[in-house]
């Protein structure tokens, strides 16, 4: 069978850092003992193991609801839950603006379902999440990049991107310890992105999987919060475990109502075992107290990979200080990439994400991804001591 005259040329395709294979990517994953500092699932610590036992040991209370098809919209309760949580940051909505998704990586799809034709032009962060990328690409669109700074997205820079024609059909954003570099985007600099996409009629997406591991004295407000055309996209992934699955969208009802339509033709519902497991882990404020331990012990591990950094990187390097989430953003200077960075840092036994990985195209790039959740304080410590060695070793070069 020929199947390259077959298959769909819009069919999902490996991301363009993994098609150029990175020199060090498959011997990184190769490499038994290697210390892997960019990690992006929450440390199995803070895992509420047994809650989420009890949990969906309570979920087969009424199997016959449990185990049926319908609600392709989403656990009612689970989504006055949420509803709950959002007017919380700000965000006016309530349980019928809601749609419940299998994480916010189906969000990414079902907006691109809702919005996207293959010519489109797509805004994002420079570097942005390559999860977004690989759920975009399946549209057939094309990017543009918005450059950004140690406090995110410039709105200067964003402006002629949204003026340039072909006009451009959507920012996608993480405005909040953003996924790859960890960065914020200030509160005045939100209302001017969101002003100027406005009068650009430019729709907003807001991806927000870290919203709730802050270390700031007060949470910060999503986008959302400010206007309520903007599309946003939440998660369980990061507060309670990856493997659940459970996201939700916040959208304008007519973007909402599309994007279920889509869902439903996709998967018919997210999964209602599931949902009532995670409806009966949060309620009753017991996610909120969990995350007053969590937003700690993260802080903790935020200090211990700063600290490793001060300590063993050479002149002329730098890095983000996030205040929230699992990312920060190392810069390596001038005149080196992180793709020749990643051989010398798997020969000492330590890995990374290069920076070619956060960009539609694999272009070299100074940029390189680290996390903290899920190393201890020790582990952080000696990863970054073989990182420091590779990056001395790259410099001499």
């Amino acid at each position: 069978m020929n199947w390259d005259r077959i298959v769909s040329k819009r069919a999902p395709d490996i991301h363009g850092w993994l098609k150029a294979n990175p020199p060090g990517i498959e011997r990184m994953w190769a490499t038994e003992g290697l210390i892997y500092l960019s990690n992006g699932a929450p440390a199995l610590e803070q895992i509420p193991i047994t809650r989420l036992r009890q949990a969906h040991a309570d979920a087969w209370e009424d199997p016959g609801q449990t185990l049926s098809y319908g609600e392709t919209e989403g656990h009612l309760p689970l989504r006055e839950e949420i509803a709950t949580r959002m007017a919380r940051r700000g965000v006016s909505t309530d349980a019928s603006h809601i749609l419940i998704t299998n994480g916010s990586q189906q969000g990414l799809d079902l907006v691109g379902r809702a919005l996207l034709d293959p010519g489109d032009i797509v805004i994002i962060e420079g570097p942005s999440y390559f999860g977004a990328m690989q759920a975009f690409d399946a549209f057939e669109i094309r990017y543009r990049i918005a450059p950004a700074d140690e406090h995110g997205l410039l709105p200067e820079e964003l402006e002629p991107l949204l003026q340039q024609e072909p006009r451009p059909k959507m920012l996608y954003t993480i405005p909040t310890f953003q996924n790859p570099t960890g960065t914020t985007i200030p509160d005045e600099r939100r209302r001017k992105i969101l002003a100027m996409t406005r009068a650009a009629n430019v729709a907003v997406v807001e991806d927000d999987p870290y919203g709730d591991i802050y270390f700031t004295p007060e949470q910060i407000p999503p986008l959302r919060a400010l206007d309520e055309d903007v599309i946003y996209l939440g998660t369980f992934s990061k507060t309670l475990a990856p493997a659940l699955r459970m996201g939700w969208m916040v959208a304008p009802e007519q973007i909402r109502q599309l994007a279920e339509w889509s869902k439903e033709a996709a998967d018919m519902m997210s999964d209602r075992f599931v949902q009532r497991a995670v409806t009966r882990t949060i309620e009753g404020g017991w996610l909120d107290n969990h995350l007053i331990a969590a937003r700690t012990f993260y802080r903790e591990r935020r200090d211990a990979l700063l600290a490793a950094l001060e300590r063993e990187m050479p002149e002329g390097v730098t890095w983000t200080h996030p205040q929230g989430g699992f990312f920060l953003w190392v810069t390596l200077p001038e005149g080196y990439n992180s793709d020749d960075l990643l051989p010398l840092a798997v020969d000492e036994g330590v890995g990374f994400l290069p920076g070619s990985c956060f960009y539609p195209s694999p272009t070299p790039h100074r940029g390189l991804r680290l996390s903290y959740p899920s190393p201890d304080a020790v582990t952080i410590a000696e990863g970054v001591r073989r990182l420091g060695i590779a990056v001395r070793r790259l410099l001499a070069s």
